[in-house]
């Protein structure tokens, strides 16, 4: 599909093409490192909101362009662990695997199905995630399209599942991950009690509906949605596991294999991700800025 916006003299007309059979699109025509005007955004949106996750190769973005672009979108949600952030660029995460070129290294960095900060209130409606640096093979990441799985359940299930509500804590996750994480245990960091009080219990519904297209989609997350709302995890943990497995089945995945210089941006209120730690040895390097979301209901 062709999109276009013209404004004056100025004109903007890209391709998306789909790349799996419901979701991701690849597009065609759009220079991330331009200053697009309010209309374009506006293209790219509805894109998005079409597509899920839109995938752009051959960028050159600096901080300040890859800042810049994201905000065109909304505010920028900054990321609780404060020792990741670019120096100098606070809504900017370096996702390193090694510690040079003064970066922190981020070890087995979201190598496990995840929605983006669900233990948030107001979690992130968005990721824009930049590719410095790939290794020759391998680093690859699987997207799953979580409005695809709610579609697939029965009515039934639909129906047990309609009310529930999860409670979400990143504490035990960040805890077990400190322990493999080199950068944290040469730097010694520790956790402020303000970055604790963002990390606390939150609760979200189970299946969410999209404030901007109106489908529902399941929301639920191995990484902190530990168990539902007045039930222990023993007692959750069924159904739970039942809705991991069944929303990252192949039908509803695909797998994005990055470039130097690709971006891909999703829709983090209705996609989650896995990314694929099979290049030992080689360097992975990104930078991502997630756009401040709205409270799932």
């Amino acid at each position: 599909m062709d999109w276009g916006w013209n404004t004056g003299t100025h004109a903007l007309v890209f391709s998306v093409e789909r790349i799996s059979d419901t979701f991701v699109g690849e597009v065609d025509g759009v220079n991330l490192s331009d200053d697009h005007s309010d209309g374009e955004i506006g293209d790219i949106r509805s894109a998005l909101m079409k597509h899920g996750i839109l995938v752009f190769h051959g960028q050159n973005m600096s901080n300040q362009q890859h800042v810049r672009f994201s905000q065109k979108f909304g505010p920028s949600e900054i990321h609780t662990v404060k020792q990741y952030l670019l120096e100098g660029f606070p809504e900017i995460i370096a996702l390193a695997n090694r510690g040079d070129k003064g970066t922190k290294p981020i070890a087995n960095g979201g190598a496990y199905w995840h929605s983006d900060i669900t233990y948030k209130v107001r979690p992130p409606m968005g990721s824009i995630l930049y590719a410095l640096e790939i290794p020759p093979e391998g680093g690859d990441t699987l997207y799953c399209d979580m409005a695809g799985a709610y579609d697939a359940l029965s009515d039934e299930m639909k129906d047990r599942i309609d009310g529930l509500k999860a409670v979400h804590s990143y504490l035990p996750r960040f805890m077990a991950s400190r322990k493999m994480d080199e950068g944290f245990q040469k730097d010694g960091f520790v956790l402020s009690e303000e970055q604790k009080a963002e990390l606390a219990e939150v609760v979200h519904p189970i299946v969410r509906t999209h404030p901007e297209t109106g489908r529902k989609a399941l929301y639920v997350n191995v990484a902190s949605g530990h168990h539902f709302e007045g039930m222990t995890r023993e007692e959750s943990a069924p159904l739970l596991q039942y809705l991991f497995k069944h929303a990252t089945l192949p039908e509803f995945t695909c797998r994005f294999r990055w470039e130097p210089g690709s971006v891909a941006f999703w829709d983090n209120r209705c996609l989650k991700h896995i990314a694929v730690n099979d290049y030992h040895g080689y360097r992975r390097d990104m930078r991502r800025v997630q756009l401040a979301g709205d409270r799932p209901v």
